[in-house]
């Protein structure tokens, strides 16, 4: 004879609770669970061996707990610790997340848009390539939508960022701080708007001590450590030096160009000072570890689950988190320097 299937009301006795406690557990709502109580229910659907048929659910409310996510390059360390907080986020709030990786690759972005519309997924968080033609389609067909990180200024769709330009200004800061008044830029492609806003940060902290852009060197590569490696040369100017100073608008190519400039046999920060901007674990472990401005992962993350799942009719909102500046020392700081200090980012004016 087959077993018979334990029940909701098995848990609920078993758990010396109620059927709709057991309910409120399995659904991550509509009311708020005591996590005493929570801990009991989950231990009973352990020891009874109880899953929720979650298809029916999926019938009756017309939601089928799952959150799609599209990156554009999952080996990228912000995009992998990023995805990684999000699915934090999501599971606190009932619900997977199923990932695409488009690898820059707009086909594949298309591809991945078609299979979550197919599986008709609760919402899409979208860190996009070919954004308005992406953007426009999932919009059509009615599905929840927010952008994260590569936004679209001005759209009708719910945006969430860290404050870029003003995490770029106060990375530039900081070595302007160290004395340098001749600071590169290394940012990012010119499609990429992420990039835009963070050169326009460098050139806002130039102008503000008195430093015109025009006469730094500005260069673009892909935000790739790679791209970092192949950056290094460019930067050797025509007689041979190095600028004594670097801002880079990601981690990512911080990391490259202190790799290359290792190999070279260069010292980082004494032929050359750096900091950047993402504040990725891997940051942490450079050598010497890198300054850089970290974004608010978590904030970031849940914020973009909330706005996904939100009810429909829920005022747009467009989001904009500061980040953190994390020393270390590849700007040249040392232990006990008084600059080493973890600070928010505060917002430019725009100019």
């Amino acid at each position: 004879m087959t077993p018979k299937k334990p029940t909701r009301d098995d848990v609920a006795a078993l758990a010396g609770t109620s059927a709709a406690v057991v309910s409120y557990v399995v659904n991550s709502g509509p009311r708020n669970v005591s996590p005493e109580r929570r801990k009991r229910v989950l231990e009973a659907m352990l020891e009874l061996n109880y899953y929720p048929n979650a298809h029916a659910r999926s019938l009756r409310s017309t939601e089928t707990r799952t959150l799609g996510m599209i990156v554009p390059n999952i080996s990228n360390a912000y995009f992998a610790e990023f995805a990684l907080a999000v699915e934090d986020a999501a599971i606190s709030k009932g619900r997977l997340v199923f990932l695409g990786n488009s690898s820059e690759n707009p086909e594949r972005e298309q591809a991945y848009i078609s299979s979550f519309l197919e599986q008709q997924v609760d919402g899409i968080i979208f860190i996009g390539i070919a954004m308005k033609p992406s953007v426009g389609r999932i919009v059509q067909a009615g599905m929840p939508l927010v952008l994260v990180d590569r936004v679209i200024h001005d759209s009708n769709v719910p945006t969430i960022a860290m404050s870029h330009r003003a995490a770029a200004r106060t990375a530039t800061q900081h070595l302007l701080e160290h004395g340098h008044r001749s600071i590169a830029c290394l940012t990012g492609p010119k499609t990429i708007a992420v990039a835009e806003d963070r050169r326009l940060g460098w050139q806002d902290a130039l102008r503000e001590a008195e430093v015109d852009p025009n006469q730094q060197q500005a260069i673009r590569s892909p935000f790739t450590v790679e791209g970092g490696i192949a950056s290094l040369s460019r930067l050797i100017t025509g007689s041979g030096q190095l600028p004594p100073a670097l801002f880079a608008a990601s981690d990512e190519q911080a990391r490259g160009i202190i790799l290359a400039a290792t190999q070279r046999g260069l010292s980082v920060p004494h032929d050359l000072a750096i900091v950047s901007v993402d504040g990725t674990r891997e940051g942490r472990y450079s050598h010497p570890g890198l300054t850089t401005v970290r974004q608010p992962f978590g904030e970031l993350a849940e914020a973009a689950v909330a706005s996904v799942l939100a009810p429909r009719g829920t005022p747009l909102a467009h989001v904009e988190l500061a980040g953190s500046l994390i020393v270390r020392s590849s700007c040249g700081c040392e232990a006990g320097d008084p600059r080493r200090v973890a600070r928010r980012v505060s917002r430019p004016g725009k100019g």
